[in-house]
């Protein structure tokens, strides 16, 4: 019963998802309900914090359209992508998806570069357990499979790598003032528009996984922007003309898998003088937060093991991923 529910919950958000007015019976005949249960379908959709405006003698609408992301088109366009594409509406998380289909999976493996997308999490998450924005409709959500045969070890700059492709895609769309910030976060002029979160499950030096999460922020809703605490941008922002979800959803994966499997044979060594372009931090004075420590130094960029480069006095340090953090020194 509750699958049926959904169902029609989905086939509501597709059917107001363009920003017209229906009323409630036109909603009803076409969906086969009751107009009581239609109401009670509104409600589901409140529940998803979508803005559904109802007004007498009009009946429903979306306070703004949605471009939902449509599987088949995705699967049309990425041909060559030989890896399963999974499309879910709502979940708690699409790494929480990838591991249970690995689970799932004969043998527990799935094919490399496995992807889940979701139109929105209810528990999405970013590194260090921070809770991850994900509105409906509005950003992608996206995690990927990918196997680590010689060990985790083999895995060191897989985010740095995942984050310098996505920055590369946003300067390919003409957005200008793109830059990263070590290890995972990626922003335009100042401010966050995607982070990268990396889970690695198995052996040092057997064999292992990884989870790679991306959020990155198309067009984030303004009611939402009060429970962001840091500066934040989304794409949309920064585009002349109304940007293309199913596009931008195309090229992230094609772009993602790309870079895995180019990191895969080459690791780091051909990405490290782009990630030095790119570098937020780069030759600027900094603050390197370790839990309550705090050290003072001048970023300078990566290593080939993905590891934050800094220099303090007359040395260079290697910092490595964990409990530390990256800020500017004022």
């Amino acid at each position: 019963m509750k699958n049926k529910s959904n169902r029609i919950d989905e086939r509501l958000i597709e059917t107001l998802a363009d920003g017209q007015f229906h009323s409630g019976q036109a909603l009803a005949d076409a969906l086969g309900v009751s107009r009581t249960a239609i109401n009670k379908h509104i409600d589901n959709l409140d529940a998803l914090q979508l803005d559904v405006f109802r007004v007498h003698g009009k009946g429903y609408r979306l306070a703004q359209p949605l471009q939902l992301l449509k599987f088949d088109l995705i699967r049309e366009q990425l041909r060559e992508h030989q890896a399963p594409i999974y499309l879910k509406r709502v979940t708690s998380s699409t790494h929480d998806d990838l591991k249970q289909l690995l689970v799932d999976a004969p043998g527990k493996t799935l094919t490399p570069g496995t992807c889940v997308l979701a139109e929105m999490q209810t528990r999405g998450r970013g590194r260090r357990g921070r809770t991850w924005l994900s509105p409906f409709g509005s950003n992608l959500y996206a995690s990927f499979y990918w196997p680590l045969p010689e060990g985790l070890n083999s895995a060191l700059g897989l985010s740095v790598a995942v984050g310098l492709r996505l920055a590369q895609i946003l300067e390919q769309a003409g957005i200008q003032g793109v830059s990263v910030k070590w290890p995972n976060d990626v922003y335009i002029q100042g401010a966050k528009v995607a982070g990268v979160l990396v889970e690695l499950e198995g052996e040092p030096t057997g064999e292992g996984h990884a989870l790679i999460g991306i959020g990155l922020n198309l067009s984030m809703p303004e009611r939402f922007t009060q429970n962001i605490e840091q500066p934040y941008t989304d794409v949309q922002k920064h585009l002349d003309a109304p940007l293309n979800r199913h596009q931008w959803a195309v090229t992230l994966i094609r772009g993602v898998t790309d870079v895995l499997e180019q990191f895969r044979r080459h690791g780091l060594a051909d990405l490290v003088t782009e990630w030095r372009r790119l570098d937020h931090f780069y030759n600027q004075p900094v603050n390197i937060l370790l839990g309550q420590h705090v050290q003072q130094g001048v970023g300078q960029g990566i290593d080939n093991y993905g590891a934050l480069l800094v220099r303090q006095g007359s040395g260079l340090k290697r910092y490595f991923g964990g409990e530390i953090s990256i800020r500017a020194r004022q």
